[in-house]
This record gives C-alpha cells, structure tokens and sequence, in this order.
C-alpha cells in the first residue's frame, strides 16, 4: 500500500508539474498556490484518466496537493471495490418480502391497528441536532425515563457534554430531572448495551460523512443498527430508527426516468435508484435490515425518513456546526455568487424545522405496529424565488439573472481556490457526464396519518425564513474568509 501510494505521488507530481510547466512538483505543494486554475483543473483530470486514475473536478479543489489526491485514490478504489460487492448484494436481493411488508404500510393499518404506548426511552445521538430536540420533545410533553447513550470526549464527561448542548439549545441544563427522568450511558450503538428496564429504543445516531477512507460509516451506520436489531429483538423493544429521504431521493443509476406519474412513497425500497455514495449507502442497508427482520415477524420497529432539517421554528435557532447541513450549503452558495438563474426560481424548497421535525416523529412512534415506515418532512415547500427575497431582506443579496451569466459568475468563483472549495457540494454531481434526473416523492400516508393525530406540520412563512437566515449570519455561516 506504501509503493503503491507513492506511486501515485509521483504520478500526480509529475502531472502537475507538466500542466504548470515547472521542472518538479512536491508531493505537499498546492496547485493553486502554485498558480493553478479551474480551467487548468480540467487538464488534470483529463491526464490524470490518461495514465488510468478517475479525478473530478470537486476532488481537485477539496485535495489540492500530489499527496491527498494520491490518498483519495486509493481510499476511493477501495470503497469502490467494496461498494461493487456491496451493489451485487443490493440488486440481487430478493426483496419479495420486504416489498409484501410495505405493500400493506398503508393508511388502513394505522385505521384498523392497536396505537402503541411509547413508553421509557432509549435516545442514541442525544447530543446531535435532531437528537437534542427528540429529548426536548420527550422531556416536556411525555411522562416517561429517558436513557441517553453517547460517548465522553477527551477530558469531558459524557454528562458533561450532554448537559452542555442541552445549555446551548434551551438555556436549561434540566438539572433537577438528571438521577430521575434524565439518564446518561457512556456508550455508542456499536458496543454491547446493558439492559434497561424501558419500551422504545430512539436511534439518532450517525456518521453522516458522505465519504470515508476507512470504515466508520459502516460500522456505525450499519453495524451499530444490527447490534441494536438483535438488541430489540432479544429484550422485546420497539426500534425507531431515523434515516435519509436520501436514500430514495438520489439520482438514477443509468439516468432514466421513472414511468410517467410514478412517484416514491412510504411503500417503496429498492427500485434502481443510485446508492454509490456511502452514506446514502449505509442507511439503505440498515433500513433493509430493519424491514428484513419486520418482515420475518422478528420485530417491531419503525423507519423514519427525514428531510431538509431546517432551524427551529419557535425563534430560528439552527445547528451548532451548520457547515455540514448540505441543504443550507447551496443557499450558502448562492449568497456567495449574489445570483441565481432565473430557472430556479420554481424550484420548490423543503424546509422542516427541527422542533417540528421532532414532534412529528414521537407522535408517529405512538402509531400501530402494522405502520412500518414513514416520511415525517414537510409538504409546506417553498418556491426558491420567495428564499431568496427572504435572503435579498436580511442584506444577501441575491439577485436573478440569465443561466450563461451564472454560470459565468460559477466560472469566477472556480478561478478563486477558496470560493471553488465552496462549490464542491454544486459541482459533486456533475461529473461523469451522465444525464441524471431526480426522482419525484411524496409523503400522502405519513401526512395523513399525522392529521389524524392531531398535527399539521408549520407553515414557512416569511418571517421563519428570516429568521432563520439571519441566525445563520449571526453564527457567521455566510462569511466566505479569504
């Protein structure tokens, strides 16, 4: 693996050096620092397919120099190879019972079936976004024990840590209810759990990294999700596992539309959509072991598929490390660009505020057993042009313009190493020159369970946009440092 690293080092050196005309290249010196350009970026791709080693553009801007190219290239063949096993077992998969499961996840059961109590709680990822919001739900609206399991972290405790976030969300350590109500496991879903004297087991947890040199993503987001399977299974809980709209909402492996009308649903799993990135990968294999072990009456569990997690609707609060959340990158973006085509403009935008998140997926936890998976997102989308009036208000100006002088103004950022690194995100998906479309979803059964409920997801209006958009300026998410 050493040779073979450096190798490639001096392969990439030497394309560098060739396409910056100078005499020798370091394996750590940076290509645009050594003058290098977008344009020029083009070039290393195309020489680099050359000697045989796929790069695109994004990879360039994000591992700039000889040696993380080198790194990312042999992390990349690596996942591939695993991945290609991996696509083996997802297509051919017999999905005959998964697909029977889902086929009767319709309104009729959640009509006809027994409402399930929630009962004591088990919460993984307690100190993640939708994981500290979970617990607030459950601590002010439910009269029940919450186990928190997470991980202390250097010289701070677990309940250190736990305490902190739950501080920096509500003002409120909740002090009083800790030995009583509130109880911290220093653990994660990957180790042996004790048992508990409790009903629901929440699972939050996550590696949400969309790549990964080494095996973290699996670990957690698959293996962690059989230990607490056979968990369940063993001491009789109910699993609720929260995943990724992600995993039916990618893009099509050969670019192909669905038939006329066809729409993806709360019955819908396996159907040939992408599943090469490896995130999105890991939560498509931990659903199917969840509804595999369902449809073999092993056990009871539920999925829910969330959306664009958005800041909270009561006073605009977002996430403490808001540069990972993928959706508000490309208003970032755009704030940084000043412009938008006029073709996004009716582009509809999926905001679903955190709070409201949380509370719509304790009520569905409540709903019969026969109720196996849901889509709590909100259906109140937003048309793009009213998102970046609401940006234009709060002093980001964004201003519409034709598509070739966007993609002008995208032709400058490239030129700057800094802004290019920005638009990783943007320019991911558009290498391989496939023609990918995206594929069109719903969430009918989960809405209409949830009115039955008694809850309407919030309307998104002005005043939440900003709101929200002026507490990410306040946490400094706008500022592009140069």
């Amino acid at each position: 693996m050493k040779t073979h690293l450096m190798r490639l080092e001096r392969a990439f050196c030497k394309i560098f050096a060739e396409i910056l005309e100078l005499d020798e290249v370091g394996a750590t010196e940076d290509f645009f620092e050594l003058g290098g350009t977008s344009l020029l970026v083009t070039r290393i791709m195309i020489e680099a397919e050359k000697a045989g080693y796929a790069v695109n553009f994004a990879d360039v801007f994000a591992r700039p120099t000889p040696r993380l190219l080198a790194e990312l290239f042999i992390a990349k063949n690596v996942i591939i190879a695993n991945a290609n096993s991996l696509d083996n077992d997802v297509k051919n998969y017999d999905y005959t019972k998964i697909n029977s499961l889902l086929a009767a996840n319709t309104l009729e059961c959640f009509k006809t079936g027994e409402r399930q109590a929630l009962g004591d709680v088990l919460l993984t990822g307690a100190t993640g976004y939708l994981g500290i919001h979970i617990l607030h739900e459950l601590v002010e609206n439910y009269d029940c024990k919450i186990y928190c399991m997470l991980r202390g972290r250097k010289n701070y405790s677990a309940e250190d840590r736990f305490r902190h976030q739950l501080f920096y969300y509500f003002e409120n350590d909740y002090n009083e209810l800790f030995g009583k109500r509130l109880f911290v496991i220093d653990g994660d879903v990957t180790h042996e759990i004790k048992n508990l004297k409790i009903n629901t087991v929440i699972n939050c947890a996550a590696v949400v990294k969309h790549f990964s040199a080494g095996t973290e993503i699996e670990d957690t987001n698959v293996g962690g999700v059989k230990n607490l399977i056979n968990y369940c299974i063993n001491n009789n809980l109910r699993l609720i596992q929260v995943s990724t709209m992600s995993t039916v909402s990618t893009f099509m492996d050969d670019g192909s539309v669905l038939p006329a009308g066809r729409m993806i649903g709360e019955q819908d799993l396996y159907f040939g959509q992408s599943l090469t990135n490896q995130y999105v990968h890991s939560k498509f294999l931990a659903e199917r072991l969840i509804l595999e072990a369902i449809a073999e009456k092993k056990l009871n569990a539920k999925i829910m598929r969330v959306g664009s997690l958005s800041a909270r609707y009561s006073d605009g609060e977002f996430q403490i490390n808001s540069n990972t959340n993928s959706s508000m990158g490309r208003l970032k973006i755009y704030a940084m660009l000043g412009a938008c085509p006029y073709e996004q403009l009716d582009v509809p935008m999926e905001f679903s505020p955190i709070d409201a998140t949380a509370k719509a997926i304790i009520k569905l936890c409540e709903t019969p057993r026969e109720c196996v998976l849901f889509h709590p997102y909100s259906h109140n989308n937003t048309l793009s042009a009213d998102v970046f009036k609401a940006m234009t208000r709060c002093g980001l100006t964004i201003k519409p313009v034709e598509c070739e002088e966007f993609n002008e103004a995208i032709r400058i950022a490239e030129n700057d190493p800094v802004k290019a690194r920005l638009l990783t995100s943007m320019l991911a998906y558009q290498s391989g020159g496939k023609n990918s479309v995206h594929i069109p979803r719903h969430n009918s059964y989960t809405m209409q369970v949830l009115y039955r409920m008694a809850y309407q997801w919030p309307v998104t209006t002005p005043e939440y946009l900003e709101k929200f958009i002026n507490a990410l300026k306040g946490l400094g998410f706008f500022d592009v440092n140069f």
